[in-house]
C-alpha cells in the first residue's frame, strides 16, 4: 500500500506537471522561436508527462487494488475463524443480516479505506506542497493566492465529518435490518409467509433511500465549496500574475503555464468527496469488530489440548445437565457407548435429543456433569479433533450451494468419484455429481435433502456415527432404502440413533427414553437386525 501510496502522488504531481509544461509550451510556440529546435525540450517534457501519468495512474490502480484485496482476504479468513469457533451458537451472539453485513460491507470499508481515504489526502498533500513551494519562489503573493484556496477547499470536508458518521451510522444499522429481515423473508418465500415482511421492508428501503440523499445532499455542498474556491484560485492568480507580467518580474510565457498547474491542481481534490464517508464506514466497522472480538465463544479449544485418545471407543456422559434458555433441557443425563454399539434414543420432539447430539460434538458444554472420551474429558480435546472423529447427521440436513459433489467431498475430500457416486446410487438418489443443488439444497425435496446429508455421514470415516432423525422426510420405501444403507456402511463404528419413529429401532441393540431431561431403558427394546413394529 505504501508503494500504492507513492505511485498515486506521483500521478497527481505528472498531472500538475503536464498541464504546467503544456501551458509553457503554448505560450513558447506562440513567440515563434527561431527554430523548432528550440521546443525539442518542452515537447518531449509534455510526451514524457502524459504517457507516465498514464502508465503511473495504471501502475498505482494496480498495485493499490491489489494490497487491499489481499488485505481484504486476510480479513475474511480472520472473520471466518472468529465466527466458526462460535459454532452452532453464533445466532445467540449474531443475527444473519450482521453476519452478511460483516463479510461484505464491513470488510469493503476496511480493506478499501487507504484507496478511498488515505490516496486521496496523500496525493493531494504531495501536490499542493509542490505546487506552494513553486509558485513561492515566483512570488510569496502568487504563492498564497494559488495554494491557499487549495488547502481551504481540502480542509472543506472537516465539518462534513461529523453529519457524515451519524449518516453513515444510521444507513448501516438500517442495511443490518434491511439484510436480516430480506434473508427471513426469503427463507419463508415458499409459504407465502414473505408477504407480511413487505411493509417492514419497504421502511427500510425508504429509510436507506433518504440517506442516500442526504448524503448526496452533503457531497453537493461540498462541491459547491470547493468551486468557489477553484474560481477565487483562478481569479487571484489571474490578477497576481497579470500584475507580475506587467511589471516584468514574471515571464509572460510563464504565466500561462502557473494558471494551468493551479488549475490541474484542484484535481487533487476530486476524491476527496468520498473521504468523510469511508471514514465513517470504517469507523462503524470497526466498532463491530471490536463488539465481536470481546465476545467469548460458549466452547473454546484448550490452551494445549490432549489428544482423542485411540481405540476402541468409551464415551460416557456423567450426570449432565444442560441449560438453554433458562430452561433444563437434560437433567442428570447419563449415557455410555462403547465399541461397536448401537443405541437409539427415542423420545418426544423437544425432549432433548438434538440438544444430546450437540453435547457428544461439543457444540456446547453442560451446566452440570461431564462427558468424557477415553476418560479425558471433552472441554480438554480439541474441538476439531473431536469432531473429526463424530460423523454427524442433522434434522435440518444443511446442504451448500454447489454440486452434489462439493457436498458430499466435506466428509472426506480425498474420496473418488466412483465412491461418491456409489453411495448416491445405495441410496436411491436419482442425480449425478454435478447436480447443482441450489441454496441450501433448494433443488431437492426434503427427502432427497436428508438423504444427501445421510450419505455425507457415512462417507466420513468416523468412529461414532449420530443420525439425529433420519428417516423424518421419508415414506415408507425409502425409508427402508435409507436404514439398509446405513446398516451395510456402519463398518464396525459406534451409532447413536435419534428418533421418534419406529422403523429405524431395527438398527439398534439398545433403545432408551428420553424424557424431562432422563434417559431410561425403552419398555420393549427392538433387537439389532429384527423387523420394528408400531
Amino acid at each position: 500500500m505504501t508503494r500504492a501510496l507513492l505511485l498515486g502522488v506521483l500521478a497527481a504531481l505528472a498531472g500538475v506537471g503536464l498541464a504546467g509544461s503544456s501551458g509553457l509550451l503554448i505560450s513558447r510556440a506562440a513567440t515563434f522561436p527561431a527554430t523548432f529546435l528550440a521546443l525539442t525540450l518542452l515537447v518531449t517534457t509534455v510526451r514524457a508527462l502524459g504517457v507516465g501519468r498514464a502508465a503511473l495512474r495504471y501502475a498505482e490502480r494496480l498495485t493499490g487494488h491489489d494490497a487491499a484485496l489481499k488485505r481484504g482476504a486476510a480479513q475474511r479468513e480472520a472473520l471466518f475463524t472468529r465466527l466458526a469457533g462460535f459454532g452452532r451458537d453464533l445466532l445467540a451472539h449474531e443475527r444473519t443480516g450482521d453476519t452478511l453485513a460483516r463479510l461484505n460491507a464491513d470488510t469493503d470499508a476496511r480493506q478499501m479505506y487507504a484507496l478511498r481515504a488515505a490516496l486521496p489526502l496523500a496525493a493531494l498533500t504531495g501536490t499542493l506542497l509542490l505546487l506552494g513551494a513553486w509558485l513561492f519562489t515566483l512570488d510569496p503573493l502568487l504563492g498564497l493566492t494559488g495554494a491557499v484556496p487549495l488547502a481551504v477547499a481540502a480542509l472543506a470536508v472537516l465539518p462534513l465529518r461529523a453529519p457524515m458518521t451519524a449518516l453513515t451510522r444510521d444507513q448501516v444499522e438500517a442495511a443490518r435490518h434491511h439484510g436480516t429481515l430480506l434473508l427471513d423473508a426469503l427463507a419463508s418465500s415458499g409459504d407465502g409467509a414473505a408477504r407480511t415482511a413487505l411493509p417492514a421492508l419497504n421502511a427500510l428501503s425508504a429509510r436507506l433511500e433518504l440517506g442516500t440523499l442526504q448524503e448526496a445532499a452533503l457531497t453537493r455542498r461540498l462541491t459547491a465549496v470547493q468551486g468557489l474556491l477553484f474560481t477565487l484560485a483562478v481569479t487571484g492568480v489571474l490578477a497576481r500574475g497579470a500584475t507580475l507580467v506587467a511589471d516584468g518580474t514574471l515571464p509572460g510565457v510563464q504565466f500561462a503555464a502557473v494558471l494551468l498547474a493551479v488549475t490541474a491542481a484542484f484535481d487533487a481534490l476530486a476524491g476527496l468527496g468520498q473521504v468523510p464517508a469511508a471514514h465513517a464506514a470504517r469507523h462503524a466497522a470497526l466498532a463491530r469488530h471490536a463488539a465481536l472480538t470481546a465476545v467469548t465463544p460458549t466452547v473454546t479449544a484448550p490452551p494445549t489440548p490432549t489428544p482423542v485418545p485411540d481405540g476402541p471407543l468409551d464415551l460416557h456422559v456423567q450426570d449432565v445437565t444442560v441449560l438453554r434458555a433458562g430452561r433444563q433441557v437434560l437433567h442428570g443425563t447419563t449415557l455410555h457407548l462403547q465399541g461397536s454399539e448401537r443405541v437409539a434414543v427415542v423420545g418426544p420432539s423437544g425432549g432433548g435429543k438434538t440438544t444430546l447430539a450437540r453435547l457428544l460434538t461439543r457444540d456446547l458444554d453442560p451446566a452440570a456433569g461431564r462427558v468424557t472420551w477415553g476418560g479425558v474429558p471433552l472441554p480438554q480435546l480439541d474441538p476439531a479433533a473431536l469432531r473429526r472423529n463424530v460423523s454427524l447427521h442433522e434434522q435440518d440436513a444443511p446442504l451448500l450451494d454447489g454440486t452434489l459433489r462439493e457436498n458430499l467431498l466435506l466428509a472426506n475430500p480425498a474420496l473418488p468419484d466412483t465412491a461418491l457416486q456409489a453411495m448416491l446410487d445405495d441410496l436411491h438418489l436419482p442425480h449425478r455429481l454435478d447436480d447443482w443443488v441450489g441454496e441450501g439444497g433448494t433443488r431437492l425435496s426434503g427427502g432427497e435433502r436428508a438423504r444427501v446429508s445421510i450419505a455425507r455421514a457415512l462417507l466420513k470415516p468416523a468412529r461414532l456415527l449420530i443420525l439425529d432423525e433420519p428417516t423424518a422426510h421419508l415414506d415408507q420405501d425409502d425409508e427402508q432404502v435409507v436404514l439398509h444403507a446405513v446398516q451395510r456402511h456402519l463398518a464396525g463404528r459406534a451409532l447413536l440413533l435419534l428418533t421418534h419413529r419406529v422403523a429405524p429401532l431395527a438398527l439398534a441393540t439398545r433403545v432408551l427414553h428420553l424424557q424431562d431431561g432422563h434417559l431410561t431403558p425403552a419398555p420393549t427394546p427392538v433387537p439389532a437386525g429384527g423387523t420394528p413394529h408400531d
